[in-house]
């Protein structure tokens, strides 16, 4: 039996299941935007700090002040962990899209294969193939997703957000599929140029839009709590029709 994977435009219903797929892209950025903090000055600035209070200041021994040293970086983990979930339910709730896609797996039921072994047929909604396998024996899920916005800039460029797949399904042309999907509509639509902010901590998204013809356009830091966690952040651009 074939698998597919069918790009559509959302509805009502897929919004639980995008909120999860969102989420657990957000998160799986924690343990790499964790480690680029680790290795911050200021972290060790902070590390030595909470050393010398202790030390110092309350009389603490020095076997025990070393164990601020962990709590500082376990301190540091939860606050990247909070911060990326409340930005993960920013992009959720506070931007609204004009235009959403999703990505949805059809597979058997009682299926027990790893989908990283498997290959896949994406196709669109309005393909003839999709209405023919929804009449079939297929489990349906929800395994990716993207939207567009206006930008807040300029009415006549789209701002593209909330571009996330399920890790299991990486590197299948999910990804490029639905950005693609975008760069169509927003040409249909008569929008001429759409941009994006990604960080340096989504591995793979930086080729990803190379390929479908993004640029860089700007690098700046953001402050996730204070400077002590900051990120490399890429603005990235994509003419999709001409002005001229």
């Amino acid at each position: 039996m074939s698998y597919y994977i069918v790009i559509r435009e959302s509805s009502d219903q897929d919004r639980p299941f995008i909120s999860e797929v969102v989420l657990n892209a957000y998160s799986s950025n924690i343990k790499n935007t964790w480690l680029n903090a680790l290795f911050n000055e200021v972290t060790y600035q902070t590390m030595v700090l909470v050393f010398a209070l202790l030390f110092i200041c309350f009389g603490v021994p020095l076997f025990y002040c070393f164990s601020s040293i962990p709590l500082v970086l376990l301190s540091l983990y939860v606050i990247i962990y909070a911060t990326v979930l409340m930005k993960a339910t920013q992009v959720m709730h506070e931007k609204k899209p004009l235009m959403c896609w999703v990505a949805e797996a059809y597979e058997p039921y009682f299926f027990m294969k790893n989908p990283e072994n498997c290959w896949y047929k994406i196709i669109t909604e309005d393909d003839t193939e999709a209405s023919e396998i929804r009449k079939e024996g297929y489990q349906r899920k929800i395994i990716g997703t993207i939207a567009v916005m206006r930008h807040l800039q300029r009415d006549d460029w789209a701002w593209l957000f909330r571009l996330a797949v399920d890790h299991r399904y990486h590197r299948k042309g999910i990804g490029l599929k639905l950005i693609q999907m975008v760069q169509n509509w927003c040409k249909t639509n008569q929008f001429n140029n759409i941009e994006l902010v990604m960080s340096e901590c989504q591995e793979g998204s930086r080729d990803l839009f190379d390929v479908a013809g993004f640029h860089i356009k700007q690098l700046y830091h953001k402050k996730l709590f204070t400077s002590a966690v900051t990120l490399q952040m890429f603005q990235l651009r994509c003419e999709v029709r001409s002005t001229f």
